[in-house]
């Protein structure tokens, strides 16, 4: 028996699979697009977003008190939709301001009822003849080509809107007054949602270009960073390293009799291992830049101190490290190795304990010794406590520096608020 096949117009070359396939792989490519908005800059876009809609309900609260004309069936109706408006608006207000990754589904879904809202406020009020809902359609066009980055999918939502809007401006209330003109007014405001849909999109999508250039940049320099403390873990570091056991071996074998000989042989000796430790800055910071949290270098970074100068050091960890963004990671590494630094080169200390407590709403990091404190002096010797602080203010916080003839602790708090971040 013969099946019965689908036809195919080899005229055409059209084929139904063929053309479904196309258009999955056409919406795709359409919603692929969306990945290129980041985390910050789709939290800064929802910030304000939340803000223009507190805006929008104050206007349409003002509509509603001021020199209203409207039946008991229309006021109820605008009341009702306000209430969901202002709902919805607390509730994203506290999703943006509390929710540490914002998705682009919850956007989404606030532009959908606001769209909703609008539609059905311009229902309540009878239609074409309410210009002030005409208007609201502005904010849900123009941030939804912020947010959503596709150009295409941006005009496909216009589309949307422009359906649904001519729908019920031909359908409700009586529809369009043709000798009054309203069939231009209509034409005349579809062509403006478009304008406005494609001026913001374009303006949103060179921003974000620019910004994709930007973080391209960041990221060759990161790599170029880290390529640079692997070479100068397996060049430098190893060649110091080589030379301190050396030299350690020298100062074995050197000869009592001659002071002078050790002398200088313990002076290179310590020369040499503050080289190295100075080397190991650049080297374990780079783990901070491949992504390693703070604790794990920390922790790594005082057992390598600990090898180089024989000064007992160990991390003491309280709480469960956030999500810390790679600047402020980096600068924190910086505070710890400088004071760790000031340790081995001025307090005569024999141990030394770094302590991280990440609370709920600041993070401590302690650097303490029991050496034989700091000169009265200090802050004027150099500038590694002054860039100590520069790099506390530079994440909102403040570095406190306390010394006696019992040791030296150095105390960096900072806001976590300020420093959390994906990258």
């Amino acid at each position: 028996m013969l099946r019965h096949r689908p036809r195919r117009d080899h005229s055409s070359g059209y084929e139904p699979k063929a053309s479904w396939a196309t258009a999955a792989d056409t919406l795709a490519s359409w919603v692929t697009e969306i990945k290129e908005v980041g985390p910050d800059e789709l939290r800064y876009s929802a910030t304000i977003y939340v803000w223009v809609r507190w805006f929008i309900c104050a206007a349409c609260v003002f509509q509603l008190v001021y020199r209203p004309v409207f039946t008991y069936f229309t006021y109820v109706g605008y009341i009702l939709c306000l209430i969901i408006l202002v709902a919805a608006n607390v509730y994203g207000h506290y999703y943006v301001r509390f929710v540490r990754e914002l998705r682009l589904t919850f956007m989404l879904g606030i532009n959908v009822l606001d769209l909703g809202l609008i539609t059905a406020a311009m229902v309540v009020g009878g239609g074409f003849s309410h210009y002030f809902f005409y208007l609201l359609y502005y904010p849900v066009l123009a941030w939804f080509a912020v947010f959503f980055s596709s150009f295409r999918l941006s005009f496909a939502w216009a589309t949307l809107v422009a359906v649904i809007y001519t729908t019920v401006s031909l359908t409700v209330g009586g529809g369009l007054d043709l000798e009054a003109r309203d069939d231009k007014a209509l034409f005349g405001r579809i062509v403006v949602m478009y304008a406005v849909v494609a001026s913001v999109s374009l303006i949103a999508r060179s921003e974000r270009i620019k910004r994709l250039e930007a973080v391209g940049r960041e990221r060759e320099l990161l790599r170029q960073r880290i390529e640079m403390s692997q070479t100068i873990h397996d060049t430098t570091a190893q060649s110091a390293y080589t030379l301190g056991l050396g030299l350690e071996d020298a100062i074995e074998k050197a000869d009592d009799a001659k002071p002078e000989l050790i002398n200088r042989l313990e002076a290179m000796w310590t020369l040499t291992r503050s080289t190295m430790w100075a080397l190991r800055q650049p080297i374990d910071g780079g783990q901070i830049f491949s992504g390693s949290k703070l604790s794990e270098v920390l922790a790594a970074h005082a057992e390598t101190f600990a090898d180089i100068t024989s000064i007992t050091a160990q991390l003491a960890l309280h709480g469960d490290e956030p999500q810390l963004s790679t600047i402020a990671r980096s600068l924190l590494f910086s505070i710890a190795h400088n004071s760790l630094t000031n340790t081995l080169r001025h307090s005569g200390a024999e141990s030394v304990a770094i302590t991280l407590v990440f609370g709920k709403d600041v993070l401590c990091m302690t650097v303490s010794d029991d050496g034989i404190g700091l000169p009265e002096d200090y802050a004027r010797r150099g500038h590694g406590f002054r860039n100590m602080r520069i790099d506390a203010e530079r994440m909102g916080g403040a570095l406190v520096v306390e010394s006696n003839g019992n040791g030296t602790t150095v105390r960096c708090t900072v806001p976590i608020e300020q420093i959390e971040g994906g990258r």
